[in-house]
């Protein structure tokens, strides 16, 4: 694991000086290099919190980014539709018995939002696959292409939240299982992810989870890991899942590394070790960005090529998300920013 590069972490110290048409200039200036690092490594870190406002002034300047955040993206070829979506706030839910909580890599509103194919790379793809399940989901139904949190309260832990280079890890998945990319490596990664989840979607009235799970989009054949799709590390498995999911018990006593605390994360590091060849903890170490947040800071994550978890979230800790969406993902101006997006750039927009 390591920190967040130093360059991906934007000072605002402009946003508060001199005329207003410094400062709206200096709120382009900062979307529009934020633009670039979310597609060149994932994340960009807008740090509010060390100007030291009020939490109703720090929000309104959140507020404000994130919406020249979406011009700017637009401007450089993201689709004109996408949408700022400010949703309700959110407290951390820590499992009983653990003063702080592991959130495991996910994609936020993976129901429906998570990396795909796109049509410039696998005509034969259908969009309607980047819905996976319609009930029983946490989030809004919009696709979310950029994940955004407003930290309005940092809570008692170490308020971290962690993020994970997606494209790397398949790539790597492929290099271990050699698998020939040839002279397009991003479209035939592209191409592979869509065969498993297709394969996974198909397979859903026999596993039942409304979620693509970490294993399924790897290629992994069990139902057990289609069908168990982990958040809370230290969360027990559920009665349901014990039931549905026998095998699962025995797994959830000891993983692999013997590091790991609570179920979910011990299963959790079985099924990186069948995907990835690393335990979890090895997958940490090589995979794993640490990005701590301030009070007050927004911090902004490409919702499709990385992963995303947190890291020791105490249950004061509130975030307010600021998503990127589209209703629907699909027409010629998605499919051409998911193209880029798989080879870390944006189209460009002319």
């Amino acid at each position: 694991m390591r920190f967040a590069p130093a360059e991906a972490q934007l000072d605002c110290a402009e946003l508060l000086a001199g005329p207003p048409a410094r400062r709206a200039a200096a709120l382009d200036r900062l979307a529009a290099e934020a633009a670039g690092h979310l597609h060149r490594t994932g994340f960009a870190v807008f740090r509010i919190g060390r100007l030291r406002q009020g939490v109703e002034d720090s929000r309104r300047l959140a507020r404000a980014l994130a919406e020249r955040l979406r011009d700017a993206l637009v401007a450089r070829g993201a689709p004109a539709g996408m949408r700022l979506e400010a949703d309700k706030p959110q407290q951390t839910y820590v499992p009983e018995g653990f003063p702080t909580r592991t959130l495991l890599p996910h994609h936020d509103g993976q129901h429906c939002s998570y990396l795909t194919p796109s049509l410039l790379d696998a005509p034969d793809w259908d969009p309607a696959w980047r819905e996976f399940g319609t009930t029983g989901y946490t989030t809004t139904p919009a696709h979310k292409m950029y994940q955004g949190i407003f930290l309005s309260a940092p809570g008692e832990g170490l308020s971290v939240t962690t993020y994970y280079d997606w494209l790397g890890i398949v790539e790597d998945v492929l290099d271990r299982r050699g698998v020939p990319t040839g002279d397009d490596p991003a479209g035939t990664a592209a191409r592979w992810i869509g065969e498993n989840l297709r394969t996974a979607l198909a397979r859903q009235p026999e596993h039942g989870c409304p979620y693509p799970s970490f294993g399924a989009m790897l290629g992994l054949q069990e139902p057990l890991w289609h069908g168990l799709s982990f958040h809370h590390g230290e969360a027990d498995l559920t009665k349901k899942d014990r039931t549905r999911h026998p095998a699962a018990v025995p797994l959830a006593a000891r993983c692999t590394c013997g590091e790991c605390r609570g179920e979910a994360a011990r299963l959790f590091c079985h099924q990186v070790v069948m995907a990835t060849g690393l335990t979890w903890s090895g997958f940490r170490a090589r995979w794993e960005v640490l990005v701590p947040g301030d009070q007050c800071d927004l911090i902004f994550g490409h919702n499709l090529t990385t992963l995303h978890g947190g890291l020791a979230g105490g249950p004061g800790r509130v975030i307010e998300p600021y998503c990127l969406v589209m209703d629907t993902p699909s027409g010629p101006g998605y499919e051409r920013w998911l193209a880029a997006s798989w080879r870390r750039s944006l189209p460009e927009a002319g």
